[in-house]
């Protein structure tokens, strides 16, 4: 019996150098993806009809159909949440080069935007280069992106930034669609609809705004969006976010999709990375980001991956909502709102997040997805590599070495304690 009991023992403390080991990797790991995205972003322009390629703006002197070299320079969402991942990094590392992608981004964006300005010729936003930087219909035309352009200006005070940055909060703050208590909502493809995603593309703006203006208002907005996306979207008998709410008819959709709830405590991060320690209402975003952080974790896979719906466990296993979760637990251990132990949960999800890298690129994004009125829409939707959620890897990566910093290798008998 002895030597049975100091044979398993062997085999945690190996099992738990062995989490240690690659826990000390980590930064290797979250740095060879950081410079995969360095390498990948080209800023410039091509014309699709002849094949030329231009640097800027001013150099073209062509009508035919204008594209980027890279996604990674348009004006869309995803690019906001790599864009403030990056500056993180920078920070983190102390390596300029990360800063520098996230500042050549914005100055190529404002640099070379006014060429497109009024060349739409009928066609719709999606159709140029920085389409949603001149047209805002939706909050995920701005949000995102604007929240990394106020991280970038606090960096640079470019003024055109600053007009946009505030073009943005009027859009977002005093235009924006919402229904009569004041929570957010879209008008298409179904009237008076709340999408769990747009928590994200309005709160971390609204708060970044709170902290630039020293204007409580939009603290006080993006809080009322948590509580009220929480009324509106909670599930109390999965404890999970449905995807979204129709208001013609009240009622919920049928889906607990994996990146609508990856948003929702994104959002909640966001905010209370800039909400003052002494605001009256930060202790409800902790105590809702608290109960959906300990409710999501029973849902993890055993391979530390979280599926594309959450409580259907054959639906693929997704990696998006998977780094918003790492991200958003990590945070939270980090900051004494969960205890220890739950670094366990990030850590195995960090793990099962490289296990789906290829030198830089992250596999198993679900693409860009609307809301569905039946399960199969979520069940089929394609799986791609770099897509939507991929800064949240980045995030979720440096959160994990955060901890390690503070805390060091992972040691057999502090693992119950966590």
């Amino acid at each position: 019996m002895k030597r049975v009991l100091l044979f398993v023992s062997a085999l945690l403390i190996l099992s738990i150098v062995g989490t240690a080991q690659n826990l000390q990797n980590h930064h290797e790991s979250l740095q060879k993806i950081a410079d995969g995205v360095l390498r990948d972003n080209v800023r410039g322009f091509v014309d699709y009809s002849s094949g030329k390629v231009y640097n800027d703006a001013s150099t073209l002197n062509t009508k035919g159909d204008i594209g980027l070299l890279s996604y990674l320079s348009q004006m869309e969402y995803p690019n906001g949440i790599i864009n403030i991942a990056m500056l993180e990094l920078g920070d983190f590392f102390n390596e300029q080069k990360y800063i520098d992608y996230a500042l050549k981004n914005y100055n190529f964006i404002f640099d070379n935007v006014e060429y497109f300005r009024g060349k739409a010729n009928g066609r719709t936003k999606w159709d140029y280069p920085f389409g949603q930087f001149l047209v805002f219909e939706q909050l995920d035309d701005c949000g995102s992106m604007g929240a990394g352009f106020i991280d970038a200006y606090l960096r640079s005070e470019r003024k055109d930034a600053r007009q946009y940055i505030d073009a943005a909060a009027n859009f977002i703050h005093n235009d924006y669609y919402r229904l009569k208590d004041g929570t957010f909502c879209r008008t298409e493809p179904i009237e008076m609809t709340i999408w769990a995603d747009d928590l994200y593309m309005s709160v971390p703006f609204l708060a970044r705004m709170g902290k630039l203006t020293n204007d409580n208002k939009y603290y006080d907005d993006a809080i009322n969006q948590v509580l009220k996306y929480s009324e509106y979207l909670w599930d109390e008998k999965t404890q999970l976010y449905f995807h979204s709410w129709y208001g013609d008819i009240d009622e919920n959709s049928i889906a607990h999709w994996g990146r609508a709830n990856g948003w929702v405590a994104m959002a909640q991060v966001e905010l209370l990375k800039q909400l003052p320690e002494d605001h009256p209402a930060r202790q409800s975003i902790i105590d809702n980001l608290k109960q959906q952080l300990i409710n999501v974790s029973k849902y993890q896979g055993a391979s530390g991956l979280w599926h594309q719906l959450l409580d259907k466990e054959n639906s693929y296993l997704e990696t998006s909502a998977t780094a918003m979760f790492t991200y958003a637990i990590a945070y939270a251990v980090n900051q004494e709102i969960l205890p220890k132990r739950y670094m366990t949960v990030a850590v195995l999800a960090w793990e099962g997040i490289l296990s789906q890298t290829d030198n830089f690129r992250v596999n198993s994004i679900s693409m860009g997805t609307g809301i569905g009125d039946d399960l199969n829409y979520y069940y089929t939707r394609p799986q791609r590599s770099n897509d939507v959620g991929f800064g949240a890897v980045l995030l979720a990566g440096l959160e994990v070495l955060k901890f390690e910093t503070k805390n060091g290798r992972v040691k057999v008998d502090d693992r119950d304690r966590w």
